[in-house]
């Protein structure tokens, strides 16, 4: 998506800068297939790190920053022995007791901190965000950028740490940067204090996702075990769930993570993936804003700004309302949605209040008229696909909505607020009644994107809004299996059949009329029908985001071999690292991608292409 300035990417190579001692004694030394360590020579910090979460000895894989300050001057002794790494203060070598020392074992490290008078200096993970996107998973400790411990670490593709520490509530100060040349996610463990002489830092590498009978010894889904938490990324400048941990938050996206948060396993023994969810509602209930949200800013997120587009995205409020849902009805956190009824109440009159002509379905406050669009990226469309000009009435938006009024109903019952749940069961209801019958186009025989102010329905074969609706239950069975034939037909004809590629979100390019952001660099062409800008980012670029809903919908109808045809090659491609980092020849990211697999994306890492994941739990 191009919800955001463009960011600089740069090519990074982490090198290994310790002794040949030091990495004797850490070149998996103890045989371990899950960890390979290399401490610097001179500060308490990495050289070279990877893990496996899987024990499959994938540990080539460098993911440290490395710093002019690492061959600085020598401000410790490093001694090692065995399994073992001391760093002892400049001179002191002599005494028993270092001021930190690095213990490994086959799946999990140590790091231990003694008290010494003056000595301040942290342990520091400093990870270069072009060799992966880690973040750090945990409670945030009030509104600094610090997690409490007990935290997880988690490098997708790689795998998982889950860290704990003697100290009860010990906190770690975590940062993440973008749009400079060398991107970080930076964790420093803070050192021993005169109150706490000892403190120790335990890591243990674990795999979190649901259990599923056989998978373990399938290598088909080893992406499954190390990504299935990938798409939970904490953001510590903005402190809620993001696009990955330096990027912008999107609060039409938090639907997708509160969906993949109900099948989650416990992170640590005191926080799980909807205590994140919650944490993000909580601070958008308060006041936050994301991107889709009217004056959303990333350096100010709580500062309105001006934008050419004057009201919300259409998909933001049906988004944040189906998260509220999925975690009341998960956790029975009566308390939670009592103390946050009004503001509840606030979001959802704010969905229900667009429907401008009360006919039941929801629409945005721009036309969505060929040609009414600035051609920039200072006006924005409807939804999540934002260089595409969906307005008015917006099919997939108004699936969304169709999900959040659903779960509206089961969430009012479920407190015996009846009269509500009512209302919300009857406006689901009408809007069902009426979105075939407005969005169906008898031409293509499938929904069309969105219906304009002009009453002219803009079809691309977008396959995400057939399937988002087919997913959601508003297309009778008849009709979804038909209009699946129809798109897996119409991907033949085009010649789409690189699955390990993900999915286009349309099959035919969007004309420029009809098309937000003319950027050539975002899939805007020259030519009128935009065929010179088709396969370019969501101009019909290929990405693994919304996959999931392609392959729920044929899971759903029973077609187990149309949806492995999907699900299994991209897993393939995921467990090789085909959705993170950059492409060598351009340095444009693997987000997103042209049919012949040229990249075109930005962000590096976008959660969104993870959540097709759950479908695994519906294969097997």
């Amino acid at each position: 998506m191009n919800r955001r300035l463009f960011v600089k990417n740069t090519m990074l190579t982490a090198t290994a800068l310790s002794s040949p001692r030091l990495l004797k004694a850490f070149s998996n030394k103890n045989n371990s297939s899950f960890l390979k360590l290399v401490c610097n020579n001179n500060l308490p910090q990495f050289d070279f790190f990877s893990i496996d979460s899987l024990g499959k000895n994938v540990l080539q894989q460098n993911i440290v920053l490395t710093t002019d300050a690492m061959t600085a001057q020598k401000k410790y002794d490093v001694v090692s022995s065995g399994n073992s790494v001391k760093y002892f203060l400049f001179g002191e070598a002599s005494k028993s007791t270092p001021a930190w020392e690095l213990k490994q074992k086959e799946k999990s490290f140590k790091i231990i901190s003694w008290y010494h008078e003056n000595e301040t200096q942290t342990f520091l993970f400093n990870i270069s965000q072009t060799a992966n996107h880690a973040t750090l998973l945990g409670i945030l400790k009030s509104d600094e950028q610090k997690i409490i411990l007990p935290a997880v670490l988690h490098c997708p593709d790689m795998g998982t740490l889950r860290v704990t520490c003697n100290i009860p509530g010990q906190a770690v100060d975590y940062d993440a940067k973008r749009n400079i040349d060398y991107p970080y996610v930076k964790i420093n463990f803070p050192a021993a204090t005169a109150t706490n002489k000892k403190v120790e830092y335990h890591f243990e590498v674990v795999t979190i996702h649901p259990e599923i009978n056989g998978i373990n010894n399938d290598a088909r889904y080893d992406c499954f075990r190390r990504n299935f938490i990938s798409i939970f990324q904490l953001n510590p400048f903005l402190k809620i769930l993001a696009n990955n941990s330096a990027s912008d938050a999107c609060a039409f996206t938090l639907f997708e993570y509160a969906e993949v948060a109900k099948y989650t396993p416990p992170l640590t023994e005191n926080l799980t993936a909807m205590h994140l969810v919650k944490l993000t509602l909580d601070r958008y209930l308060n006041g936050t804003l994301g991107y889709g949200m009217l004056g959303y800013d990333y350096n100010t997120p709580t500062v309105v700004t001006n934008s050419a587009t004057k009201c919300n995205t259409l998909d933001t409020y049906p988004s944040l309302i189906i998260s509220a849902c999925n975690y009341v009805l998960h956790t029975d956190d009566e308390k939670w949605f009592k103390d946050n009824y009004q503001k509840l109440k606030g979001w959802i009159y704010k969905m229900i209040e667009t429907d401008f002509d009360n006919d039941g379905l929801f629409e945005f406050c721009l036309s969505g008229n060929s040609e009414s669009w600035k051609g920039d990226y200072t006006m924005r469309p409807a939804n999540w696909w934002d260089t595409i000009g969906f307005g008015h009435k917006d099919a997939y938006s108004n699936a969304l909505a169709y999900h959040a009024l659903t779960l509206l109903q089961k969430t009012f019952s479920k407190f015996a607020m009846n009269d509500e749940a009512a209302l919300y069961q009857s406006k689901a209801e009408q809007l069902k009644n009426i979105y075939t019958k407005t969005f169906y186009n008898d031409e293509t025989g499938i929904l069309a994107g969105w219906k304009s102010a002009d009453g002219m329905l803009h079809d691309y074969w977008f396959v995400f809004v057939n399937t988002v609706a087919i997913s959601y239950g508003l297309v009778e069975t008849s009709l979804a299996n038909t209009i699946m034939d129809r798109l897996l037909d119409k991907m033949k004809a085009v010649g789409f059949t690189n699955f390990e590629l993900g999915l286009p979100g349309n099959l035919i390019p969007v004309i420029r009329a009809d098309y937000t952001d003319l950027n050539p660099r975002f899939g805007g062409g020259k030519r009128e029908d935009n065929s010179d800008g088709f396969q370019i980012y969501e101009n019909g670029g290929a990405t693994a985001c919304y996959t999931y809903f392609t392959i729920l919908a044929l899971q759903k109808l029973g077609r187990k071999k149309d949806a492995d045809m999907i699900l299994l090659p991209l897993l393939k491609s995921m467990s090789e690292g085909g959705f993170q980092g950059s492409c060598a020849d351009s340095g444009r990211t693997k987000d997103w991608k042209t049919w012949t697999g040229e990249c075109w994306g930005y962000e590096g890492f976008l959660v969104d292409n993870y959540m097709f994941l759950l479908c695994v739990l519906k294969e097997n």
